[in-house]
């Protein structure tokens, strides 16, 4: 995770409009494993004991947000209910960024023989339902937060 903080740096550099909610304590990080009934990669859970949760602007890394796991948009947990209630989510998804056209989430139904489960981008309204972006919530966080950044370095220069 000291290379997320890196690039949470550089990001804050270029967007200062940057949340960070963390981090959050291990029984927190327990208690979205209870309501989720399974427990969480080591990648996502060194996210929520380091960061809880992050906002970039219009983009949300759900988790836990001042120590909920239910309470608001960006909360790991109700964003995975909201999912589940909107449109019949499938139960092994667990959602780690919402956006206006489907949830990026980790996928429970497959398992590396690291403890690392894929991130997937789900598509409720679309004839192929999901799309695998990448193999861990660690490599897939690392992407999107060096993509901001590409983008936004090209806009300043």
């Amino acid at each position: 995770m000291d290379e997320i903080t890196a690039l949470l740096d550089r990001v804050r550099e270029l967007r200062p409009r940057l949340r960070v909610y963390g981090p959050a304590d291990e029984g927190t990080v327990q208690e979205l494993e209870a309501a989720f009934g399974r427990p969480m990669p080591p990648s996502y859970r060194a996210f929520l004991v380091r960061f809880g949760s992050i906002n970039v602007i219009n983009t949300t890394f759900s988790g836990i947000i001042d120590g909920q796991i239910d309470q608001c948009w960006g909360c790991a947990w109700a964003d995975t209910l909201r999912a589940r209630e909107e449109c019949q989510m499938p139960k092994h998804y667990l959602v780690v960024q919402p956006d206006e056209d489907g949830f990026k989430c980790l996928d429970f139904s497959h398992v590396r023989a690291d403890g690392e489960h894929p991130v997937v981008y789900h598509f409720p309204f679309k004839k192929t339902p999901f799309h695998t972006y990448n193999p861990s919530y660690g490599e897939w966080l690392k992407e999107n937060l060096e993509a901001m950044i590409e983008v936004w370095s090209d806009l300043a220069g």
